[in-house]
């Protein structure tokens, strides 16, 4: 009886064990803006270094209401970080498109066209890249701006540290970021997935 009992726990055990891996699910990717060219890179450490200065503010700002709802922004902060890391990587991903569609290689074979089909084919594949040129540029500058917005806040969130009590006004700030980065994600989602050359699979 006993080593049966031992048995049947022993499976409990792996059974419980199993679960819980289950449900600790993927693990969310380190951001390295090492992976990324330019200019997405820079947007990317930029963010993270409007983090880390955050985060020190937040820790040297002595114990109490303050420094509670410090730490509370800092979850949305983290989460800009987050959110402007995903749109570099999309970003990047356009950079790459655009360099398959080699747009002077298509021009040449425009000028060259001696019929309206082939040359209708060209024009079409010109006017995506350039669609995806311009959402691209678009992209770049917005990503800038919200960056730059958050060097901002961390400098709000200094004068917050040493006793000037704004922190509605800097949680709306920075959910306010949180939620023009979310959204031009969102925007950005549709592009990665049609914004290919004709040419591709």
């Amino acid at each position: 009886m006993v080593p049966a009992l031992i048995g049947l726990l022993v499976i409990a055990a792996g059974v419980a064990v199993g679960v819980a891996v289950k449900r600790r699910g993927p693990r969310v990717a380190a951001i390295d803006p090492f992976t990324l060219g330019e200019p997405w890179r820079r947007h990317v450490a930029g963010a993270l270094s409007a983090q880390r200065r955050y985060h020190e503010i937040a820790r040297a700002t002595a114990t109490g209401p303050l420094h509670d709802r410090l730490d509370e922004i800092g979850g949305q902060v983290q989460q800009a970080v987050q959110e402007c890391y995903e749109i570099a990587r999309r970003g990047d991903e356009l950079d790459d498109t655009l360099r398959r569609f080699d747009t002077n290689s298509l021009r040449h074979q425009l000028d060259r066209a001696t019929d309206d089909t082939t040359r209708a084919s060209v024009q079409s594949q010109l006017d995506a890249a350039q669609r995806i040129r311009t959402t691209r540029d678009d992209t770049d500058g917005r990503l800038k701006l919200l960056t730059t917005r958050m060097g901002e806040l961390v400098a709000q969130a200094a004068e917050v540290s040493v006793g000037t009590d704004t922190t509605d006004e800097l949680g709306t700030g920075v959910d306010d970021v949180v939620t023009e980065l979310e959204a031009l994600r969102l925007a950005l989602n549709d592009v990665n997935h049609t914004g290919r050359p004709a040419s591709s699979p």
